[in-house]
């Protein structure tokens, strides 16, 4: 089948997977099921059929709104569910039908719920970031059983003995990014005496690191701190004037760290190692 024809069927099945992203979404910052009830209107509370769930198709032939109480419907639904067709279509082209592919096809899916779940509540729920986790170490052992290229475990000498420790890469990239910003929320607090990084946060990294080589991952949160610069400084322009600022959570700064990692990373690594290389000239 031609690529044109297989990326087609993968963007309607990343539509699929965001419109159950917009369930996450609004159901796990209250701690409610994502399963049960199904879904529903959230203005009437009325089931919502078939005809109604189709990704995007129902979003425009119903009008932006539903079709038994009037209510508007948010574009956020339809904004989900596009992005993640089209964040799927994207990994297709880099990676084809591989294990990469999958894995961070589905890596990509809870980034994007993480997204807006902190932009709106300033939470980042547990169970994506262990989701994170377990997709990062399940990737790691299946390379390992079909003898991939470059997939090996960690060995970590002991001290005082002639013995090393066998660790998947994951479990050490989760440890060490998990460790690195439980740092800086401990420093942040003391210097500024305000809780500097959320728990929520920490378990992102570590859940990042888990998929994401340690250059990649450690890559991924320098652009989240560039992009969060970026972003603060335009709001402080825009707000200038105002007396109250508005500020952003950091959990969507690393969502977009990690997306420009994945398409980028391996690229700007090379170029940063060339260019140190050549002494910096």
């Amino acid at each position: 089948m031609p690529f044109w024809f297989w990326s087609v069927v993968v963007f309607i099945y990343g539509t699929v997977v965001g419109s159950f992203l917009n369930v996450c979404i609004c159901r796990m910052p209250r701690d409610e099921s994502v399963v049960n009830p199904p879904s529903h209107c959230p203005k009437c509370n009325t089931k919502l059929g078939i005809a109604d769930l189709a990704p995007l198709v129902s979003f425009l032939l119903l009008g932006r709104k539903c079709r038994y109480c009037g209510e508007p419907i948010g574009w956020r639904y339809f904004l989900v569910e596009l992005a993640t067709g089209l964040m799927f279509v994207a990994l297709f082209a880099k990676y084809r039908f591989s294990v990469d592919f999958f894995t961070f096809a589905l890596l990509s899916a809870s980034l994007i719920a993480v997204f807006f779940i902190d932009l709106d509540h300033w939470i980042i729920p547990d169970q994506l970031s262990v989701f994170g986790i377990g997709l990062g170490v399940v990737r790691d052992i299946v390379g390992l059983v079909m003898h991939e290229e470059g997939r090996s475990l960690l060995r970590i000498p002991i001290p005082f003995t002639q013995f090393e420790l066998p660790m998947l890469w994951s479990i050490a990239g989760l440890l060490i990014c998990g460790a690195i910003f439980y740092a800086i929320a401990v420093l942040g607090e003391l210097a500024f005496k305000k809780e500097a990084m959320g728990g929520g946060d920490i378990k992102l990294a570590a859940a990042i690191g888990a998929n994401l080589a340690l250059p990649l991952a450690l890559l991924s949160f320098f652009v989240a701190v560039f992009a969060g610069s970026v972003i603060g400084i335009g709001m402080k322009v825009a707000q200038r004037g105002q007396q109250k600022d508005s500020y952003l959570p950091f959990g969507p700064m690393m969502v977009i760290g990690v997306f420009v990692t994945l398409f980028f990373g391996a690229e700007i690594v090379a170029a940063y190692m060339s260019y140190l290389e050549h002494g910096g000239m």
